[in-house]
């Protein structure tokens, strides 16, 4: 049987998930409800990038075994899915999917694996100098 605990620190994969149900929920309010600010094309980009490179720092945060190149690509993979589910499912609520969307969550997630990676191998560099 798979224990969760096995591989993931249960605290920081609670507040993980937490965050990224906040965020899809946030994509989800109808586009004529959204203050206007938040709709301008290029600010909500940034947000996107945001949100989505925190999402992956808190499920790094929550692995037990991050170093691996391999842990990195199926993390890359699992919210690359979450946030093409957030997009196909936006037009159930009247919003817009956007493949820019799309791409400014990608850019947020390869951001934070990249600067974690390199990190991580810095570290691990030094640590063995």
């Amino acid at each position: 049987m798979l224990k969760l605990d096995n591989y993931f620190n249960i605290k920081w994969l609670v507040i993980a998930v937490i965050f990224t149900s906040i965020i899809i929920l946030l994509t989800h309010i109808p586009q004529k409800v959204m203050p206007p600010r938040l709709q301008e094309y290029g600010l909500d980009k940034l947000y996107h990038v945001f949100a989505y490179g925190v999402i992956t720092f808190l499920f790094i945060l929550s692995l037990k075994e991050s170093s691996s190149l391999l842990y990195a690509l199926l993390l890359f993979c699992a919210i690359l899915a979450i946030g093409i589910i957030d997009e196909v499912t936006q037009p159930l609520v009247n919003r817009q999917a956007s493949l820019a969307d799309l791409v400014a969550n990608i850019i947020g997630v390869v951001t934070v694996l990249l600067l974690f990676m390199a990190c991580k191998y810095q570290f691990q560099k030094t640590k063995t100098e």
